[in-house]
């Protein structure tokens, strides 16, 4: 419980900041400020917030402490991953965050995760890893969102077989199947 109801603090802090700075890396170091007065037990959250130009495909972004989002352009089959981000907020005051910029065209698909992914054990006590979601992504029809993340969801359900699910994996198909 004390998890969820911070990260409803956090949302409402972003949703706040937003009405007062333009970058996404401004937003953040505002949230973080907020919140550090409140942050208690080693509370800290991993955001990216990022802005998205629909007339012309210009996304802003920061990134403070989460999982490197990857990049599919759909074009060419090349998949990476985005630009380092800096600390998580809650921990230290007045940090220094960065937007970065790319350009998305018609068909891309940026891919955010979270460590429930990355982090899943196989039966050998094996974690799945970036390298693994790297080479998934890569095989993947990355034609609509839903084959990227079925084929993301097969590909760990494969991996960890009967093991129970840890951290914050979300499963299920996208959409739902059935």
């Amino acid at each position: 419980m004390p998890a969820a109801l911070f990260m409803t603090l956090v949302r409402t802090l972003i949703r706040a900041a937003v009405q007062e700075e333009e970058s996404p890396a401004a937003v953040l170091e505002e949230v973080n400020n907020l919140m550090i007065p409140d942050t208690q037990n080693g509370m800290f959250v991993t955001v990216i917030y990022a802005v998205l130009a629909l007339d012309t495909g210009q996304m802003v972004y920061a990134n403070a402490g989460h999982n490197l989002p990857f990049l599919v352009r759909t074009s060419s089959n090349e998949v990476m991953q985005l630009q380092k981000g800096g600390i998580a907020l809650g921990i230290l005051k007045d940090i220094h965050l960065e937007d970065h910029s790319i350009s998305l065209e018609p068909g891309d698909c940026v891919l955010l995760y979270t460590d429930g992914v990355t982090e899943a054990f196989s039966p050998e006590e094996e974690m799945y890893g970036e390298e693994h979601l790297f080479r998934t992504i890569q095989s993947a029809d990355c034609t609509n969102a839903s084959n990227l993340l079925n084929a993301i969801d097969d590909s760990v359900n494969e991996f960890i077989g009967d093991n129970p699910r840890a951290d914050d994996l979300t499963h299920g198909r996208y959409p739902p199947r059935g």
